[in-house]
């Protein structure tokens, strides 16, 4: 069973999202903050991430950056989830290093094709 870790401030959409992802085969994890996701994506090592951009303590490009800077996070896929929609913040996400950006609401459907795109490679 793969492992994804969904860093997101926001319960209900973190609850929400995290049930889906469960309900499609999915060993999920959520972390509340950036902080907390870099923390648990170096305990857990999960095969995925999902990273919401704005959050307290630590904002998702920051989390992004320092997940990239330790060997054993820098190669895990993660996908920016965030409603800043702009051109603007989808490259500040993606020169991060983040290596999808999807806009809220997320598109489940679309979300579960990228995500079994990456975990297959």
């Amino acid at each position: 069973m793969s492992k994804v870790l969904y860093v997101e401030d926001h319960p209900a959409q973190r609850d929400i999202l995290a049930q889906m992802l469960e309900l499609n085969g999915f060993e999920v994890a959520v972390a509340s903050d950036g902080l907390e996701g870099v923390e648990k994506a170096r305990a857990w090592l999960p095969d995925l991430i999902l990273m919401d951009l704005r959050m307290p303590r630590m904002d998702g490009f920051e989390a992004i950056k320092t997940i990239r800077s330790y060997r054993e996070t820098a190669n895990i896929p993660i996908i920016a989830i965030s409603a800043w929609a702009s051109a603007k913040h989808k490259e500040r996400a993606l020169g991060a290093g983040a290596n999808e950006h999807f806009t809220k609401p997320v598109d489940l459907s679309r979300l579960l094709t990228t995500i079994s795109r990456y975990l297959k490679d």
